[in-house]
């Protein structure tokens, strides 16, 4: 049995507790095939380490609407991360995994030019904290960071994220196989497919770096109030499967 299934049930708790600061979702990317683009490596803890290497993925910018703002690149994507042991919730049938650090990138083969920039570095995303979690038996798993309270960080060619104070990310694995579950004896290793978006509260380079007329007027509020932060949109969750 599988220890990725420890990964979506502690990001989605996360997510839902951690209020919003005029958050808007930014970018997304989404399998390229249905073949296995993730990796788990690990004991019988559920400590190890989740990778990708080279894997292609459609990568979008989007609108603030969630759509698509021009064109959906294909990138490599390349993730690296470490988890520690996990632990069980919800009376045993939810496996929750802590994230102690990682790195996801998205890189195009060739410069590619949106939004008046050129570059490869689609994205670059440094993330810590938060938990993967996954119902025990069952094949998705998600995770979810973000700044505050966890660490997040983005780099861009095509974005500026220097003003941003609010930033995070959710990921989802699905067709996790084999299924999520608590082994011993011995280390073990699964397949899965990952997806996910990417979401901050200011930046700039692109059509959407600009609130909304609500979002500002939470800013505002939020700048009377010494120390208070105002989240005035849901965070956007999303599960993984591992199948």
């Amino acid at each position: 049995m599988s220890k990725l299934a420890i990964f979506g049930v502690g990001a989605a708790l996360l997510l839902a507790a951690t209020p919003a600061s005029a958050i808007t979702t930014f970018a997304d990317f989404s399998p390229a095939s249905t073949a296995p683009n993730i990796l788990y490596v690990g004991a019988d803890d559920g400590s190890g380490t989740l990778s990708s290497v080279d894997q292609l993925v459609h990568f979008a910018f989007l609108n603030p609407d969630g759509s698509v703002s021009s064109s959906t690149f294909d990138a490599m994507m390349n993730l690296t991360a470490t988890t520690g042991a996990a632990t069980l919730a919800g009376g045993g049938s939810l496996a929750l995994l802590p994230i102690s650090a990682g790195t996801l990138t998205f890189t195009s083969a060739a410069p590619v030019t949106w939004g008046g920039h050129t570059g490869t570095n689609l994205l670059t995303v440094d993330f810590s904290g938060g938990f993967l979690s996954a119902a025990l038996g069952g094949s998705t798993a998600s995770y979810g960071s973000s700044t505050p309270p966890f660490s997040v960080s983005f780099t861009s060619d095509f974005l500026d994220f220097s003003s941003s104070t609010a930033r995070d990310l959710a990921l989802a694995i699905d067709a996790i196989n084999p299924s999520v579950g608590f082994a011993f004896g011995g280390g073990f290793t699964n397949l899965g497919t990952m997806s996910g978006n990417f979401g901050a509260d200011a930046t700039s380079g692109n059509p959407q770096g600009v609130p909304e007329p609500a979002s500002w007027a939470l800013m505002f509020a939020g700048f009377g109030l010494a120390g208070s932060i105002l989240r005035s949109q849901r965070r956007r969750q999303t599960e993984v499967t591992f199948g």
